[in-house]
């Protein structure tokens, strides 16, 4: 059905075409026409010619009428085409925008589980580092309180030592007295011998010079002698006895003395020497001590150091996560309002697309009143065509249509190639071979050639046709909107009997056609000459 109306149309533009392809040389005037009319037609034939006239006047309108739509219906699509590519291109731009607000959902969410895991590390890290500094801390004062305690014990038997001192140095003052006073005793004792032996010597001498000096009286002598005798024995007696005495008694008593001095002097000095062991011993262990709380001390503070660096860090790294996190938001808020943009700019492509397909469609139906008309028109053509035709029986019936192919597209090609329209729909008269895609003139007449063409991709589209190895019309086309675009074309030539006649596609332009019969080629004979 669409053949047979791209043919009608063909065949209401040739009569639109006809005197403006034609030149001066090559037809009659009208006046002429009318002498030729008026000797060799019957009477009813000029009726028939401006019956024919009136009709291609109101096809002539109807065209125009049909271009002017048809010029509306394609900036209709072409808008539309627009529309829809923008709204492609909306729904490209809103999917990458989706596609980002996931991505960035999905990356604060990662952040979020990062912070979260962060804190939750740091948290364990807080918790065991704050019970390993509780159980050293517990373990020091641990070790502090018994230090402490042996501190205490250690201070209480230093007092208690220290208590005991004095009661000690107060017996060893009373030793050393005793021992004064018994060396007192022992020199006087001495003093006391020297002086019983100056006077045993002196006695000595006495009883020598008495001896000497009263040896005349013999009797007296040994008186004396005997008295002397008796003092000095008695003096040595005495003196023995008191040797004797002080012997023992320095001999009974200064071991004793001694022993007791020295067991004395001895369990001082012991005790004395374990005081002074323990006092340093105690010195030793409050050193280390020392140096043990002063090592905790600086393990405490390089751990609060080691934590507050940390938490530091950690607290910077969790700004910048929460900057990073309310940069996300800012920029997950401005999205959403440019995606609310974006859909209401959609909304209101959808609705301009609407409106443009209502448009359309009442373009369409206006295109489909236009070709009804046309449709009628066309068969009052035939109509009159085949009156005509019937006045002229004798002539030669001579027309055809082919479509090009159905195999898509055709072409680009490196040369300019001869299109052969395979798809023959009518031939009458066999003047077109399908093989060559060539129409070759069976007699001398004036004949009328038309074709249409499509593509739908973006480029120029055109078709040259040729009379023999002459161009005589070129069509182009600049299908600038990415759809399906048309051109068409109509001549009416004079061709002698054997010319040929081709459509053909220049280099690098392309042509589309399938079962829909886009590209059509078509021609018929006016009258013989």
């Amino acid at each position: 059905m669409k053949s047979v109306l791209f043919l009608l149309l063909f065949f209401s533009v040739s009569w639109g075409q006809l005197e403006a392809s034609v030149s001066q040389e090559d037809l009659r005037t009208e006046e002429d026409m009318r002498t030729v009319e008026d000797d060799n037609v019957p009477p009813k034939l000029p009726v028939l010619w401006d019956e024919l006239r009136g009709l291609k006047d109101l096809v002539l309108s109807v065209k125009a009428v049909e271009v002017e739509q048809r010029q509306a219906i394609r900036s209709l699509e072409t808008r539309l085409r627009d529309g829809e590519l923008e709204d492609w291109t909306q729904r490209r731009s809103l999917d990458g925008l989706e596609e980002t607000v996931e991505q960035q959902k999905e990356e604060l969410r990662r952040t979020m589980e990062m912070n979260s895991d962060m804190r939750r590390k740091l948290e364990e890290q807080i918790k065991v580092r704050a019970v390993e500094f509780s159980s050293e801390v517990s373990t020091l004062h641990f070790r502090l309180n018994a230090s402490e305690r042996s501190m205490d014990d250690l201070k209480k038997k230093n007092s208690a030592l220290a208590a005991e001192l004095p009661f000690l140095q107060t017996r060893l003052r009373a030793s050393e007295n005793t021992v004064e006073q018994l060396r007192r005793k022992s020199t006087v004792l001495s003093v006391r011998l020297c002086n019983a032996e100056s006077l045993m010597e002196e006695l000595m001498r006495q009883t020598s010079v008495f001896l000497t000096s009263n040896s005349s009286s013999q009797t007296e002598t040994e008186l004396e002698e005997l008295n002397s005798n008796t003092q000095v024995s008695v003096l040595q007696s005495r003196l023995n006895s008191l040797e004797k005495k002080l012997n023992s008694s320095a001999e009974r008593d200064k071991p004793s003395l001694i022993r007791v001095q020295d067991d004395a002097v001895k369990q001082l000095q012991v005790r004395l020497n374990s005081a002074e062991t323990q006092i340093h011993q105690l010195q030793t262990d409050r050193s280390d001590q020392t140096s043990t709380l002063m090592k905790l001390q600086r393990k405490v503070n390089t751990t609060e150091s080691l934590l507050d660096t940390m938490n530091t860090a950690l607290e910077v790294r969790l700004s910048v996560s929460e900057k990073h996190m309310e940069d996300l938001k800012t920029e997950n808020t401005v999205q959403s309002v440019q995606l609310s943009l974006m859909e209401s700019r959609l909304t209101d492509s959808h609705n301009k697309t609407k409106e443009l397909e209502v448009r359309l469609r009442v373009s369409d139906k206006q295109l489909e009143d236009v070709k009804t008309e046309n449709t009628v028109l066309s068969f009052r053509l035939n109509e009159t065509d085949d009156r005509l035709t019937n006045t002229n029986s004798g002539d030669l019936k001579v027309a055809f249509s082919a479509g090009l192919t159905d195999s898509g597209s055709v072409g680009p090609f490196d040369e300019e190639t001869t299109l052969i329209f395979s798809k023959t729909i009518t031939n009458i008269g066999q003047a077109y071979n399908q093989t060559a895609g060539v129409f070759t003139a069976p007699v001398r007449g004036l004949y009328f050639f038309s074709f249409t063409a499509a593509d739908y991709l973006k480029g120029y589209m055109g078709l040259h046709l040729y009379r023999n190895n002459q161009p005589v019309v070129f069509s182009l086309v600049l299908n600038d909107h990415g759809g399906y675009a048309s051109t068409s074309g109509g001549v009416a030539l004079q061709l002698e009997e054997g010319d040929g006649v081709r459509l053909s596609l220049p280099a690098s332009y392309r042509l589309y056609d399938d079962s829909r019969n886009f590209s059509v080629f078509s021609g018929f004979l006016l009258f013989p000459l």
